[in-house]
C-alpha cells in the first residue's frame, strides 16, 4: 500500500493562517491503470487549491484486495472518508453514505442510466457514479470506404444481420483479411444477448434468474455461426495465435469487437482512418456498461468536506474533464461536454460509446454490477469454449450457465 499526504503542515495546523476548521480526508483509490497515480493526485491537488482548508491522505491499495480491505476497515472501525470502487457489495452498505438528502432525490438523473441505477438502493443513493466503460464495434472506417460501402451514423445503426452481410462485402472489396475480430471475452458475448434483449439476473433485489434458455440458444447459436463465417479459424477454440488487437491495429480487420478503452492505443498505432461503432443491435441497442464510483462512509468525522469533494468530482465538468482526459476514461456524467482528449480520432469514438451508453437498457450495468457476476465469468468463459468447439450444443451450454448462475446467487446469499 503507498499513502501520499497533500498539505499535511496546512492540516496540521501548522502554517500560518491554517483554518481552525481544516480537514484531512483519507481517501483508498484503485489505479485502472499506472498513469491513473499521478491524475488522481493532480485532482486532489487541484481541489485543495480551490479549498486549501479541505487536504488529502491518499493510500493506493490493489484493486483485487478492495473489498478484504473495506471489511477489516469496517471491522476495525476505520474506514476512510471516502473511496474508489466498482461495487457496493451487501456487506459494506450499512457504513455507506447516503447522498439523496445531500445532494438530492434528482441528482442521479444527470449519469448515464444503467450506472446510475446500480449507485441506488431504494430511496437511498449510495455511490457517486465516476466514470464508465462501453462495450462495443470498433471500425475500419477505411475498408469501408475503398468498397464503396456506407456506414450508417450512431443513431441508426444496423442489425446483426446487416452487419454481418456488409463487413463480409467490405472484407472482399477492400481486400481485408477477416470481416470481423472479437475478444475472446464472455462480457463481450454476453454484450450481444443483452442486444437481443436477454439478461441473466432480475435489475433489483430481490435476484433472480431471468436468462431465458430458447433466446439465449438461439444467440449462441448465431454467434459460434460468426465465428466461423467471419472470425479468423480457431480464435475462440484456442487453436490460433492470431490476436484481435493486433490484427484490427494493423489493418487486417474490417470490425472489432472491444471496448473504449482501445480508443487510446488506436489513436497511437493505427495508420487508417478508423471510428468507435455504430455497434450492431438484435432487438436492443445495447452495450455493456461497467465503469467506478465513489463512495462515502458515514463512519466519517469529516462527512461534510467528503461530501463536497465527492459532488466537486462527479458534476463539476472541470473537475470531471481533469480526471478522464488525461487517462482517455468516458465521464459517467452527462452533462460533461464533449472532452477533446488531444487527438480527433479518440475524441470522437470516445463521444460515440458516450452515446451508446446512454441508449442501453439498465440491465446492460446491472448484470455487470451484481455482486454474483464474479462466480460466473469463470465457468462462463469455459461453456463458451466448449460450445465453440463442439464439445456440447449450445442448449446445453445455456443450460450450464443457467444452473452456475442460480448457485452464485446461493455463493451471495441474494
Amino acid at each position: 500500500m503507498k499513502t501520499f499526504v497533500y498539505g499535511s503542515l496546512l492540516a496540521a495546523g501548522l502554517l500560518a493562517g491554517a483554518p481552525a476548521h481544516a480537514a484531512e480526508l483519507k481517501v483508498m483509490w484503485y489505479l485502472g491503470t499506472d498513469a491513473e497515480e499521478q491524475v488522481i493526485k493532480d485532482v486532489l491537488a487541484a481541489y485543495t487549491k480551490l479549498h486549501p482548508e479541505t487536504t488529502f491522505n491518499l493510500q493506493i491499495v490493489p484493486y483485487d484486495d478492495i473489498d478484504n480491505r473495506f471489511a477489516q476497515l469496517a471491522a476495525a472501525g476505520t474506514l476512510p472518508d471516502l473511496s474508489k470502487t466498482s461495487s457496493m457489495r451487501p456487506f459494506i452498505r450499512p457504513y455507506l453514505t447516503d447522498f439523496a438528502p445531500v445532494f438530492g432525490k434528482d441528482y442521479l438523473k444527470d449519469f448515464v442510466p444503467g450506472w446510475a441505477a446500480g449507485a441506488k438502493l431504494g430511496d437511498q443513493i449510495i455511490a457517486a457514479p465516476l466514470q464508465v466503460t462501453a462495450t462495443g464495434m470498433l471500425i475500419n472506417k477505411a475498408a469501408f470506404e475503398k468498397a464503396g460501402v456506407a456506414i450508417p451514423d450512431i443513431k441508426t445503426s444496423w442489425t446483426w444481420d446487416e452487419f454481418l452481410a456488409k463487413t463480409k462485402q467490405v472484407a472482399e472489396k477492400a481486400g481485408v483479411r477477416y470481416p470481423l475480430v472479437w475478444d475472446v471475452s464472455q462480457s463481450r458475448w454476453l454484450t450481444m444477448q443483452f442486444q437481443f434483449g436477454n439478461h441473466i439476473y432480475t435489475e433489483e433485489e430481490p435476484y433472480k434468474v431471468v436468462f431465458d434458455h430458447d433466446k439465449a440458444t438461439a444467440v449462441l447459436d448465431k454467434f459460434i455461426g460468426i465465428t466461423k463465417t467471419h472470425m479468423p479459424p480457431g480464435l475462440w477454440s484456442g487453436s490460433s495465435s492470431d490476436n484481435p488487437k493486433q490484427l484490427f491495429t494493423s489493418g487486417q480487420a474490417v470490425a472489432w469487437m472491444s471496448g473504449n478503452w482501445q480508443a487510446g492505443g488506436l489513436a497511437q498505432n493505427a495508420s487508417f482512418d478508423w471510428q468507435a461503432g455504430p455497434t450492431p443491435y438484435g432487438t436492443v441497442k445495447s452495450s455493456m456498461v461497467g465503469g467506478d464510483y465513489v463512495i462515502g462512509f458515514n463512519t466519517s468525522e469529516h462527512a461534510d468536506e467528503a461530501n463536497a469533494f465527492i459532488k466537486w468530482l462527479s458534476t463539476d465538468p472541470k473537475a470531471q474533464e481533469l480526471y478522464t482526459k488525461p487517462l482517455m476514461y468516458i465521464p459517467a456524467n452527462l452533462k460533461v461536454p464533449p472532452i477533446d482528449y488531444g487527438n480527433a480520432k479518440a475524441s470522437a469514438a470516445l463521444q460515440a460509446f458516450k452515446e451508446e451508453l446512454a441508449a442501453s437498457p439498465n440491465y446492460a450495468a446491472t448484470d455487470q454490477a451484481n455482486p454474483a457476476m464474479q462466480y460466473v465469468w469463470g465457468p462462463m468463459r469455459q461453456t463458451l469454449f466448449q460450445a465453440t468447439t463442439g464439445q456440447i450444443s449450445s442448449s446445453q451450454a445455456i443450460d450450464q450457465i443457467i444452473k452456475t448462475a442460480q448457485e452464485s446467487l446461493t455463493e451471495t446469499g441474494q
